[in-house]
């Protein structure tokens, strides 16, 4: 696996990410300090160049003017490098949290570990990563962390919800692409009543882009809210079968979670300390 753990790498993209944004800010004052160098050069030129001979005060400012070029395109070039390489570790960086992720997807289906509170999840359909949370436990914990159940399937309430949602089966998914939908229209046939009359004659017979009515390829441009809904029978699916908590079988980190709307739920961190 990808060296370190996820927690790990991800502070270390983060850090890598936050160089690179202030190697960006240096270039683009080496840009401007480069800018006003190059302007106060040409300004220091033209004034000496005014006279059949310049003066010492002439000379002597065109002079500045060059080292301070000089100086201004050293720092610039310096920059330019710091942010290439800047932005190079941060792609690595990131790359390396996305391998890991990757290794953790690949290694679920035969991980038999025991889910606590703020176990990180991914939804097939969903917009974001996001947690479990167990508000009332249920007596149980492992490594001092309250044990989940098959149970615990209930939105918001075990399952934070993933920001937004792009099934095609979720009605606020399907409700935002007619939305989508009618502004377009709209602004089209405003366009039209405001056109010359040659432009709308011309629009009768060229073929519009924008469908008339909802399809599928729409929809699956659109985000809706999350609203996901689970059934609690059977909950999660494929839980800790020999042993029970309150009657419920242990959630373990094989396990998976179907929404009525089609989205998949599975768990990429146990919440258990890495």
């Amino acid at each position: 696996m990808a060296g370190g753990n996820l927690h790990s790498l991800e502070q270390a993209a983060g850090s890598a990410n936050e160089a690179f944004m202030n190697s960006s800010s240096a270039l683009e004052a080496a840009n401007a300090r480069a800018e006003a160098a190059r302007a106060a050069y040409s300004d220091a030129m033209m004034d000496s160049g005014s006279s059949y001979m310049p003066t010492p005060e002439q000379i002597e400012r065109m002079g500045k003017a060059q080292e301070e070029l000089n100086a201004a395109n050293a720092e610039l070039d310096k920059a330019t490098q710091d942010f290439e390489n800047k932005a190079q570790e941060a792609q690595d960086a990131a790359d390396a949290v996305e391998q890991k992720k990757e290794e953790l997807r690949a290694s679920r289906a035969d991980d038999t570990s025991y889910v606590v509170h703020t176990a990180r999840i991914e939804c097939s359909c969903g917009m974001r990563e996001s947690y479990l949370v167990l508000g009332d436990t249920h007596g149980v914990y492992t490594r001092q962390m309250p044990q989940m159940t098959v149970g615990d399937c209930r939105i918001n309430d075990h399952v934070i919800n993933f920001g937004g949602c792009t099934s095609a089966e979720n009605p606020s998914t399907i409700a935002a692409a007619q939305a989508a939908l009618d502004a377009a229209n709209e602004a089209i046939e405003k366009e039209k009543a405001s056109a010359p009359f040659r432009t709308w004659i011309t629009s009768l017979f060229v073929k519009d882009d924008t469908p008339s009515e909802l399809n599928a390829e729409l929809i699956s441009q659109c985000v809706g809210e999350c609203i996901g809904q689970f059934l609690p029978n059977p909950g999660w699916l494929k839980g800790q079968e020999k042993v029970t908590i309150n009657g419920e079988a242990p959630l373990l980190r094989r396990c998976d979670l179907t929404c009525i709307y089609g989205g998949c739920v599975t768990i990429l961190l146990s919440g258990q300390p890495e």
